[in-house]
């Protein structure tokens, strides 16, 4: 146990940004768009030979700078990825970006011919601006669990004088005690030393609605105390709480993340050495023909023709085009690589509470005693809840508009049970004292049967609320969770996807969803929802997790692709791949589908790439392309690619004006892409 009165203090680095990484991109960008305005200029209007020399040099040394600042670390990855005897996209950008050098090179010296120095400049800003964004995006998730830690991360430690140290947790220990009051977060693992409270755990466990919690009653660190002042006996030390162990895990799971080789880098894979003996080839052909002069030239042409342009256009702008397609249907990803997986998805698991339930409590049953006004007792209870903000208290307030006769005179809270108020009834001018909440307002040994008994077979399983007069039950109002009005639509159009589902929740109680033809698993842990992914992955599936908690976050790190509902815990949004703004679960399928028409229209432009750089290639090798042809045929290429990608983009229904995502004439749409439910704006 830590020392009476004593305080710990403790200083938490604040991670620092990298606005390095940023400069060198902006100048980067801005050399690239003065080298590309320059470099067009002096090939369309040579000037005269002194000059011309000079802007060459300036070209030259320009691109060799921005090679110098933003461009090493390609060099870099590229060669560890060759050490490791993978062969990726980004050393056919680098022979790209050498053979475009070269020729520019060999311009200058000869005096004749085009130049692409900017070419350089603008492959490795674009590059560079991907790299920068990527690592900021993986940079957040880590930002979220630490944000979520600092809210726990400090407490009020009652010492044995009876005097408050605020201190941070990490320095409590077995034994000590901490006070937490009213809408406060619970800092620590442990127990009730006394008191009681209705505490929310739904973050956590995922169990809907909030919990009593008596005197030695276990509590754990994230969860939040509605009301009432308690003090908690810590049970484990401040830096082993079930928290940190969640924290860890999310951390662990996005930290070593399942690999997802891109379609380009699979293509490069066998196409760079291709072009690289093909290119060796020529060069000996041709030297041996025409002299080195004429085999260096044609080589030139083999490589500059080969620019991975096209097949960099290729994955990007399909990527982007579905990204905004996801958007109009209320879906935001994180990154482009949760298409491919969206797109390989055949199994989704949903959460329970907050994602196929909405946030909001509903009526389902009202059962009122003998004697007793049913639309009286509607409107008093209306009239008090409408004082509370608690959770239950907006629903009944929903529910039950307050009858504008009633007076309510006071109101008070009973920790961990409901409230009491004292009601003047209109008319005779009596009061009288009401009660609602849960059986801890009920006085010992009442007879409840009566209203038990009125109770709807449905209704059993909800969550009570009882009214009393003057001690008397007099009605009973059972709550439930209320799916989403999607849900149905949505498990309809996964399953004629050929997507199976099952629901894992926390709650043990699953009779929100009877009638869904769907598997239910309750009462689980956010460990054992974690495992029961990991699994399935293990036996692969293609999982999608949906979820929307902080206890969801785990599993969410074990699939293969994850979303979180929007309005969720901000960790199950970090985690997640993508967050569902418009909250309409029928979005989930339209994904799937999206996705899945996405990755094909890639792997097809990939393949048209591939074969346009052959024909181009087979040409450079027969001599019958000249460098700067060569340089038009990669542009020819890319805008090819680009044409055909935007086409795909008006199949998915992304444009500026309606008239734009209509196909064009004998084109029609894909069947396999779901007509977006978002309208465009006019």
């Amino acid at each position: 146990m830590a020392s009476c009165c004593t305080t710990v203090t403790s200083d938490a680095g604040v991670p620092e940004g990298r606005p390095v990484e940023w400069l060198r991109l902006g100048i980067a960008a801005a050399v690239a768009g003065q080298s590309m305005v320059l470099g067009m200029a002096v090939n369309l209007t040579p000037p005269g030979p002194q000059a011309r020399l000079w802007i060459h040099v300036g070209l030259a040394v320009a691109a060799l700078a921005v090679f110098m600042l933003a461009g090493l670390p390609i060099a870099a990855g590229a060669w560890r990825e060759l050490r490791r005897g993978r062969i990726v996209v980004e050393q056919l950008f680098l022979v790209g970006i050498g053979s475009a050098f070269l020729a520019s090179v060999q311009s200058t010296l000869t005096g004749s011919g085009s130049v692409y120095y900017e070419v350089v400049a603008v492959l490795i800003a674009i590059y560079t601006l991907g790299s920068v964004l990527g690592e900021r995006r993986r940079g957040e998730l880590i930002r979220a669990a630490d944000a979520l830690g600092s809210e726990f991360a400090r407490c009020t430690r009652v010492t044995c004088c009876g005097n408050h140290v605020e201190m941070p947790v990490a320095g409590i220990e077995p034994g000590d005690r901490v006070l937490v009051r009213a809408g406060d977060g619970i800092p620590v693992d442990g127990r009730l030393a006394g008191g009681e409270a209705l505490i929310r755990e739904a973050a956590l466990t995922g169990e809907p609605y909030p919990v009593v919690r008596r005197a030695g009653d276990p509590v754990r660190a994230g969860s939040h105390v509605l009301d009432g002042a308690v003090v908690i006996e810590a049970t484990a030390a401040g830096t082993g709480r079930h928290l940190d162990t969640l924290l860890e895990a999310v951390r662990d799971a996005r930290r070593h993340p399942a690999p997802i080789q891109r379609e380009a880098d699979r293509i490069v894979a066998w196409f760079l050495p291709t072009v690289l003996v093909i290119a060796a080839g020529t060069w000996i052909f041709w030297s041996a023909r025409a002299g080195w002069g004429s085999g260096t030239f044609h080589a030139l042409a083999v490589l500059l023709v080969a620019c991975p342009c096209a097949m960099g256009l290729a994955t990007p702008i399909g990527v982007w085009s579905a990204l905004a397609a996801l958007a109009r249907r209320g879906l935001v990803c994180r990154s482009g690589a949760m298409i491919e997986r969206l797109a390989r998805t055949d199994f989704v698991v949903f959460d329970k509470t907050g994602t196929l339930s909405g946030e909001d409590l509903a009526v389902v049953d009202f059962v009122v005693g003998e004697d007793v006004c049913r639309e009286r007792l509607r409107g008093i209870a209306g009239a008090v809840e409408a004082l509370s903000k608690h959770p239950v208290a907006r629903a009944l307030a929903a529910w039950a508009p307050g009858d504008g006769g009633v007076r309510v005179e006071s109101v008070r809270t009973l920790p961990g049970a409901g409230v009491e108020a004292r009601v003047r009834i209109p008319g005779d001018g009596s009061s009288v004292e009401v009660r609602l909440g849960n059986a801890g307002i009920l006085a010992p040994g009442v007879s409840v049967e009566g209203l038990e008994s009125g109770l709807h077979a449905v209704a059993r399983d909800g969550q009570r609320i009882w009214l009393t007069f003057d001690n008397r039950p007099v009605g009973l109002v059972v709550l439930r969770e209320r799916l989403r009005d999607s849900v149905g639509e949505a498990l309809a159009a996964l399953k004629a996807a050929g997507v199976g589902c099952m629901v894992m929740t926390g709650d043990r109680s699953a009779t929100a969803l009877e009638g869904l033809e769907i598997e239910v698993v309750a009462g689980l842990a956010p460990d054992e929802k974690a495992a029961r992914v990991k699994a399935l992955v293990a036996a692969g599936r293609q999982v999608l997790f949906v979820g929307d908690g902080i206890n969801d976050a785990p599993a969410m790190g074990r699939a293969t692709a994850a979303i979180a509902m929007g309005g969720g815990a901000d960790l199950a949004g970090e985690t997640a791949g993508a967050v569902l703004i418009s909250r309409d679960l029928a979005a989930v399928p339209d994904a799937i589908l999206v996705c899945r028409s996405t990755v094909r229209a890639i792997r097809s432009n990939l393949l048209f790439a591939a074969g346009y750089n052959v024909v181009g290639i087979a040409l450079a090798v027969l001599g019958l392309l000249h460098p700067i042809a060569a340089a038009l045929v990669m542009f020819l290429s890319s805008g090819t690619v680009t044409w055909r990608a935007l086409r795909h983009t008006r199949r998915l229904g992304v444009g500026e004006a309606d008239e734009c995502d209509a196909p064009s004439p004998g084109s029609p749409p894909d069947p396999s892409i779901p007509a977006s439910p978002v309208a465009t704006p006019a």
